[in-house]
């Protein structure tokens, strides 16, 4: 077996000390998106639909990461001496606090990869068409993880998470969780990119397009499943280092989107704006720095806040559009 490389209660050690780095910036993330959608809105009302999600994420992750710590002090501490030591105990995934664990995972999940097709939603121009597969992927991947939870509960008789009669429900869920977030990053990444194909400007700004893409597609996210799905395959147990900071990056990514749509920088409206600067200029010759006619969602719709000159402030990088002037609050 793979797994055997590396020892079950290494590999935990390892998972929770990554796990709360990741923690830390969520949960620096998590109150940079509270003071967005709350203190720094322009708008009469909060957005309570949004800042509720945002908290939602939050304390799961919490609770999450506690969890991981309660279970690292009753392995290594109160339980060592028990046989088969803290691996034996580790193991065992029908232990309450680890059916927890997967549970809150689960409903993460779920919340965050939501998040993510809303954006995509956003992004094609309000085209539920576009969010049918997803939305289908995030159900059946609801489905197999609560399947998952309840059987990990009742399994008295399976202490590994590699075991047979587990793969069906791991697989399932870590494949579909995968499907679904692959279909959405492609779905934004295309989207993004081809909105902003034409917007060329300096070498800033186009570092700028890059990280919007990485950002609202969620590929970070994307990759870190693709990372889980292989390891657990292989039976190694270094899947279990890259689990439970999953755990963190199901919030941390949608966490990210909401503050890039709080700022108002997102794709949508940096093509705005660009667009604005363009007409601005005067007519614009044909195949000349172009931008191609797309639907575009203003996002102050959604009720998030900023203005015209809170966006020149903070996007110093994005300095062609203000070059010359020419965009004007």
């Amino acid at each position: 077996m793979a797994g055997a490389n590396i020892p079950l209660d290494r590999a935990y050690l390892a998972a929770i000390w990554l796990e709360t780095l990741f923690y830390g910036m969520n949960f620096v993330l998590f109150w940079s998106c509270i003071f967005v959608l709350t203190v720094r809105r322009r708008t009469p009302k909060v957005n309570k639909s949004l800042v509720t999600v945002a908290v939602a994420m939050f304390c799961f992750s919490t609770a999450h990461v506690s969890l991981g710590f309660d279970r690292l002090i009753e392995g290594f501490i109160i339980l060592r001496n028990q046989p088969g030591g803290p691996a034996a105990f580790f193991s065992d995934v029908s232990i309450p606090a680890n059916v927890v664990k997967v549970c809150l995972h689960t409903v993460n999940s779920v919340i965050g990869d939501s998040v993510v097709v809303w954006r995509c939603w956003l992004v094609w121009g309000r085209d539920w068409k576009v969010c049918v597969l997803p939305i289908a992927l995030i159900i059946a991947s609801a489905v197999c993880g609560f399947g998952q939870t309840v059987y990990f509960a009742r399994a008295t008789a399976v202490h590994s998470a590699f075991a047979h009669t587990l793969q069906v429900w791991n697989g399932s869920l870590f494949s579909l969780s995968l499907a679904t977030n692959v279909v959405v990053t492609t779905l934004i990444a295309l989207r993004v990119w081809y909105m902003l194909r034409f917007s060329g400007g300096t070498r800033n700004f186009r570092y700028w397009r890059i990280l919007l893409i990485i950002i609202e597609s969620g590929m970070i996210y994307s990759v870190a499943l693709i990372c889980e799905i292989t390891l657990y395959f292989l039976d190694s147990n270094a899947f279990y280092i890259v689990y439970d900071p999953i755990a963190q990056l199901t919030a941390i990514t949608p966490t990210m989107i909401l503050v890039l749509a709080g700022l108002h920088l997102t794709s949508n409206d940096v093509h705005s704006r660009l667009t604005r600067s363009q007409h601005a200029k005067g007519p614009i010759r044909p195949g000349v720095g172009t931008l191609d006619p797309v639907r575009t969602i203003p996002l102050d719709t959604m009720q998030f806040a900023s203005s015209d000159s809170d966006f020149s402030r903070t996007k110093s990088m994005m300095d062609t559009i203000m070059q010359d002037n020419s965009y004007k609050v």
